[in-house]
């Protein structure tokens, strides 16, 4: 019998021992969403990447957004689509501002309820981003995974407001 409790013990302690906590955590901060002027409190999520960009995974409420800060003028202030590429899926938007903070950097926001562009960066990372089918930024793989693994901590926080409550008949 003790044989057994020390079995199921040790089991146990080794699923409890396998299971990692997150490494991102959201913290609370104000930030500019729908209008750079206005700063909003929300919490926040981010990953710095490559030429000093950020990626932020925004929840504010029931909304959740992505935030791309970008350093290089890829456009600031100007009005086009966006192509955000990872390994093996994409995200397009139409038609997308690239809001300028100062300037030396701008950033996209992009609302990740009812699609799921938070999945593909969960699953794939992100890779490249494109702007007005002209300007593009490479991410580099380290980068990526990285933005895969908030991305997947952003997902465990978020899941249940991502899509809207289904009426069950």
């Amino acid at each position: 019998m003790k044989q057994i409790i020390f079995i199921c013990s040790l089991t146990l302690s080794a699923i409890g021992f396998s299971q990692t906590p997150c490494g991102y955590q959201l913290k609370q901060d104000s930030c500019a969403l729908l209008s750079p002027k206005i700063k909003e409190v929300a919490e926040v999520m981010e990953v710095k990447i490559k030429n000093n960009y950020l990626v932020q995974f925004i929840k504010q409420d029931k909304k959740n957004y992505l935030k791309i800060i970008v350093r290089d003028d890829l456009g600031f202030g100007k009005k086009g689509s966006l192509l955000l590429l990872s390994s093996k899926k994409q995200i397009y938007v139409k038609l997308i501002k690239l809001e300028p903070i100062d300037k030396n950097s701008a950033y996209f926001l992009v609302e990740l309820n009812n699609s799921y562009y938070l999945d593909n960066l969960k699953e794939f990372g992100l890779s490249k981003i494109v702007f007005n089918e002209t300007v593009e930024f490479g991410v580099p793989k380290p980068d990526s995974d990285q933005i895969k693994k908030a991305a997947e901590c952003f997902y465990g926080i978020v899941k249940d407001n991502i899509w809207p409550p289904t009426k069950k008949l």
